[in-house]
């Protein structure tokens, strides 16, 4: 990246919160894609970065033709850090080189599926404010895309959480604790499908 001061073009540029969300990354992960040379960018007058619009589209185009083998994005969502982190790992182990992000509630669950839908969503169904139900109903009926495989893991029985209601169709249900061998298998059949056209 230069640290040049060049004119600054909106036209012509974005700032690194616009290309974040375009891209369905975090700032971070656009910063060093910056510093790694994949996104040409510098510096305003103000010390504000700015990334070319041109280089933002030709990295688009490349991650798009290296697409020919996918790689899935899978959304782990589940208020108990260590159930979480337990759920990424088992993702991990499935679906090796998978894009894994993870939320701690309905609310952030959806405000990242806003940004970017992933292929793959596995949801905790009791949290605390917007529990996975909730979240899995508003996706089912308010998005126009949707996971091609949507997973729901609950240690309690869908009998004892059907006062909240039924889970939406096409939603795999999961038993905690989870048998990790019979959850791996779900995954990789899932990352093995095409995405659906």
């Amino acid at each position: 990246m230069s640290d040049t001061a060049r004119p600054d073009d909106p036209a012509a540029s974005h700032s690194t919160a616009e290309v974040a969300r375009r891209l369905g990354v975090s700032i971070p992960t656009v910063q060093r894609w910056v510093d790694q040379g994949h996104l040409k960018a510098w510096k305003t007058v103000g010390g504000h970065r700015r990334i070319d619009a041109h280089s933002v589209e030709r990295f688009v185009r490349s991650r798009d033709r290296r697409a020919g083998d996918p790689v899935p994005t899978v959304l782990v969502v589940d208020d108990n850090p260590d159930d979480r982190d337990l759920l990424a790992a088992l993702v991990e182990l499935a679906l090796p080189g998978a894009e894994i992000s993870v939320a701690d509630g309905g609310f952030e669950g959806l405000l990242h599926m806003g940004r970017r839908m992933p292929d793959i969503l596995v949801t905790d169904v009791v949290m605390p404010d917007m529990d996975g139900l909730q979240m899995l109903r508003h996706v089912a009926t308010q998005t126009s895309t949707r996971p091609r495989l949507v997973v729901a893991v609950s240690s309690r029985t869908p009998a004892q959480f059907a006062e909240q209601g039924a889970l939406p169709g096409g939603v795999k249900f999961v038993a905690k604790p989870i048998d990790p061998d019979a959850f791996v298998g779900m995954l990789r059949a899932a990352g093995a499908r095409p995405a659906p056209a």
